[in-house]
């Protein structure tokens, strides 16, 4: 009996096996079909674009291992390198992910926090009234989260009175001066939103005038304005292997491929960009020098020279989105990349995370020899920035209102990050005295993809490490926690009181 059944156990382990050989194989002919008709300029760009499609047939679902690459390479009639360099392209475009010693596996998707804002803030009297019956039920990963700590929104509650500044737009602007609103401009922008723009990039250190800047739908447009212009398909892009996720997405669809850099608590390491300029085909870096998305690096000024000199050696163009630097209390002293090499450097002041996301307002200081060619891709994409909401930015830089709401928001700030210190305290948190969010590492035992879908469970959203990787690197156990999206202080403290009982589980 025993060997009757152990015939049988081996019998049905042969029929399964083969059943699973037969579908491999039908997934390896179907994309070898998706390779052949793919439309990419060379191999490598064919392989990725396969393996796109074939996780959007569902031939691969989330949490598949793929092929190894000596067999995909074998079956695509391409070399070892070229499919490797492939599967490289798939992680950066956040297809695919590699596990050191186990292959590479299809992405699981997640929420993007960085383009899903948490719903506007309500006035205190409309929160919810008891946050023990609002909390979803442990388990419950259906819920939608009861507190964002995703997404960065740099307590919207302290934004200056929209009513007010239009009351004060109607009593300063004569008849004429409110129909030039509605009228045509320049792509570039008025002249005196183009003022006020230089006044706003002083506060970052950089010394503009109104005529060496242009106005832009807000820093991911100016981000886009630049790569659209100043690149070529197939030109790469430097940047930290920890970096801003919306620039993986335009470098994407802009066919730009990144070249991840090594970093260390400095930031962006020379040598590692010099390597990577060797290598050929760098046309620009992207940097966040005053306190990088996620992880709050700040770069001193002697990095600072040391990136310049490379990029100068393999002429590069440095991209400064120092979007979180005015967060800071007191400012980094270190002079931006636009002083000290201004022939090179597009810097992008931004006026959201103060003056409110809906606002929509950021001023592009270029090197000047490419003002007249980022001006004309303003004009094929938006036409120009809407004059009214150009308007209101100019009149709150002016007079005074954008300083004094950023003195309130940094000191609100100030006290949420005295709060995470305090909830975390003996976890390896890292915070800024007034930044907008703070960085949180994982022991070993956590991914922080596991964390986020452990947190969400809890009603709690934060942004994994995995999120922010700029290409085939290995994984970051950390998670990003933003301190402007909860509106209450309480709430806020217990929903990083959530994170800590996660810790200490």
């Amino acid at each position: 009996m025993h060997t009757k059944n152990i015939a049988t156990f081996q019998r049905r382990h042969a029929v399964r096996r083969n059943r699973e050989n037969r579908m491999q194989e039908e997934k390896m002919r179907r994309l070898r079909t998706l390779y052949d008709e793919a439309d990419a300029p060379c191999r490598y760009q064919r392989v990725a674009a396969a393996l796109e499609e074939a996780v959007r047939e569902g031939l691969f679902k989330p949490g598949d291992a793929l092929p190894t690459q000596r067999a995909l390479a074998a079956e695509l009639k391409v070399t070892t390198g070229t499919a490797t360099h492939g599967y490289a392209e798939a992680a950066r475009r956040g297809l695919v992910a590699g596990v050191t010693g186990r292959g590479t596996f299809v992405s699981s998707t997640g929420s993007d926090v960085d383009v899903m804002p948490p719903p506007a803030p309500l006035p205190p009297s409309t929160q919810w009234p008891d946050a023990e019956a609002a909390a979803p039920s442990d388990g419950d990963s259906s819920a939608e989260p009861r507190w964002n700590l995703g997404f960065i929104a740099p307590f919207e509650s302290l934004n200056p009175s929209l009513h007010k500044a239009l009351g004060n737009l109607l009593r300063r602007l004569s008849d004429r001066e409110l129909a030039e609103l509605q009228s045509y401009h320049r792509p570039a922008g008025m002249d005196r939103h183009r003022e006020a723009g230089a006044l706003w990039a002083r506060r970052y250190g950089v010394p503009a005038s109104g005529r060496d800047l242009l106005v832009c739908a807000g820093s991911q447009h100016a981000l886009m304005t630049i790569l659209a212009t100043l690149c070529t398909p197939g030109d790469r892009i430097a940047v930290e292997n920890l970096s801003y996720p919306l620039l993986r997405e335009l470098s994407w669809r802009l066919r730009l491929p990144l070249a991840p850099v090594r970093t260390d608590a400095c930031g962006m390491l020379p040598d590692a960009l010099e390597s990577a300029c060797r290598s050929g085909g760098v046309k620009a870096v992207y940097l966040m020098p005053s306190c990088r998305n996620p992880t709050l690096t700040r770069m001193p000024e002697s990095r600072r020279k040391d990136i310049v000199e490379v990029c100068r050696r393999h002429d590069v163009f440095i991209i400064e989105d120092d979007v979180y630097a005015l967060a800071l209390n007191p400012p980094t002293p270190a002079l931006p990349f636009a002083a000290l090499a201004p022939e090179r450097t597009c810097f992008i002041a931004a006026t959201s995370e103060i003056l409110g996301g809906g606002l929509r307002v950021a001023y592009l200081c270029p090197p000047q020899h490419t003002l007249d060619e980022l001006e004309r891709t303003l004009s094929y994409t938006i036409s120009m920035v809407p004059p009214l909401m150009a308007e209101l930015a100019a009149q709150w830089i002016s007079d005074g209102t954008a300083d004094r709401t950023l003195a309130a928001k940094r000191e609100e700030a100030a006290a949420r990050n005295a709060a995470a210190r305090e909830i975390l305290d003996g976890y390896p948190l890292v915070s800024r005295a007034t930044g907008f969010f703070c960085w949180l590492e994982l022991p070993d035992s956590w991914t922080g993809r596991a964390f986020a879908k452990a947190a969400l469970e809890k009603g709690v959203l934060v942004a994994e490490g995995e999120h922010f990787l700029m290409g085939h690197a290995p994984r970051e156990n950390g998670v990003r926690l933003a301190l402007g999206g909860v509106l209450r202080r309480k709430d806020l403290a217990r929903a990083l009181g959530i994170v800590a009982a996660l810790l200490e589980s």
